[in-house]
């Protein structure tokens, strides 16, 4: 791979889950992946920083959303966690790459986005409808959730 410039990648109505929290989430993680393709050209140093900022960024959304699953009991905790494992294995694999060559920047985006892509409208979307179709009862940490996640 040469020297190709990475473009950034605009959030677009289609990634909406309908939860507003996720959706939050969603749109920064996003932006921390478009923080590290502007700076592409910078020292090798700051661009690895922002590797790594994208990779934290992505373990807490991931950590927040099976907190979700957890306290609203859903069935398909276990295996998202697991791909949720799967990708920051991926993406931490992918980062060790760029230490070696900045030019494996595309891969990294290009990995992530197509995930974030193919998760946020089939996974994701599911969840958020459980949630939105959850009946929570008063005092419940369902309840509590319910209150907090005002769909977008």
């Amino acid at each position: 791979m040469g020297n190709e410039t990475v473009h950034t990648y605009k959030w677009q109505d289609k990634f909406y889950v309908g939860v507003e929290g996720i959706d939050l989430e969603h749109k920064n993680l996003l932006t921390c992946l478009n923080k590290l393709i502007v700076a592409q050209h910078l020292d090798k140093s700051i661009v690895l920083k922002l590797a790594d900022e994208v990779i934290l960024y992505a373990q807490f959304h991931f950590l927040s959303e099976e907190n979700l699953m957890y306290l609203l009991h859903s069935r398909d905790l276990e295996a998202h966690c697991q791909e949720h494992k799967t990708v920051i294995k991926t993406l931490q694999n992918k980062r060790g790459h760029l230490e070696e060559s900045i030019n494996h920047l595309q891969d990294f985006a290009e990995y992530l986005v197509h995930w974030f892509v193919e998760h946020t409208q089939t996974t994701d979307r599911q969840f958020a409808d459980y949630i939105n179709h959850c009946q929570a009862e008063k005092d419940t940490p369902e309840y509590l959730i319910k209150s907090l996640e005002v769909a977008v």
